[in-house]
C-alpha cells in the first residue's frame, strides 16, 4: 500500500490536504478527505481520470496526477536497473517505503551487495526511510538495506572553520 499527502491551496488563500491511497501497484487512487472518499483516480491513455465521484475539478485531478507521477518511487526502480541491467532481474515496489530487489542468475551476490550499498544511498531522494530487501535469483541469500536520505546527510561529519 502507498498512501501519499496531497497538500494544495484554495482561491481564499487557505490550505487543504488530501490523503492518496493505493492498495497495491496498478490499482486506482483513492482520494480521500479525512475518512470520506471523494474520488477514485487511474492513469488512462496517459491521462489522469475519475473513476468515482465528481465532486474533485478535472484541474484538481491533474494536479494529484502530476503529484503523484513525480513521487520516487515511480522513477527509482527503473534507475536502479539501468545502473545494473545485467545484474538486476525486476524490482517490486511494495509501498514508497519498501522495495523489493531481485537478481539475475549468476551474479556475484556479495560483491553485488557492496555495489548496491555504495551507490544506491545517493539515489535517495525522498526523505523517510526506505527498506530495500535484496535477493538472489533462487531466494536463497539475501540482505536488507536501509536508507534514509536525511540521516545520511546529517550523517556527515560538519565541515571545521579555522
Amino acid at each position: 500500500m502507498i498512501e501519499l499527502d496531497f497538500f494544495f491551496n484554495l482561491p481564499n488563500g487557505d490550505l487543504m490536504h488530501f490523503q492518496l491511497i493505493q492498495l497495491s501497484r496498478g490499482e486506482p487512487w483513492t482520494v480521500l478527505d479525512h475518512d470520506q472518499v471523494l474520488a477514485r483516480i487511474a492513469k488512462e491513455d496517459g491521462e489522469w481520470k475519475s473513476s468515482l465521484g465528481k465532486s474533485l475539478s478535472e484541474a484538481l485531478i491533474q494536479n494529484i496526477g502530476l503529484f503523484i507521477d513525480r513521487q520516487q518511487y515511480e522513477h527509482l526502480p527503473n534507475e536502479i536497473k539501468l545502473r545494473w541491467p545485467k545484474l538486476i532481474e525486476d524490482i517490486i515496489v511494495n509501498s514508497d517505503t519498501e522495495y523489493m530487489v531481485i537478481c539475475k542468475p549468476f551474479v556475484n551476490f556479495r560483491s553485488f551487495e557492496k555495489m548496491f550499498e555504495k551507490f544506491v544511498p545517493a539515489m535517495i531522494k525522498d526523505e523517510w526511510t526506505i527498506l530495500f530487501k535484496v535477493y538472489n535469483h533462487d531466494f536463497s541469500e539475501d540482505f536488507t538495506k536501509e536508507l534514509n536520505q536525511k540521516k545520511e546527510e546529517l550523517s556527515n561529519p560538519p565541515i571545521q572553520k579555522w
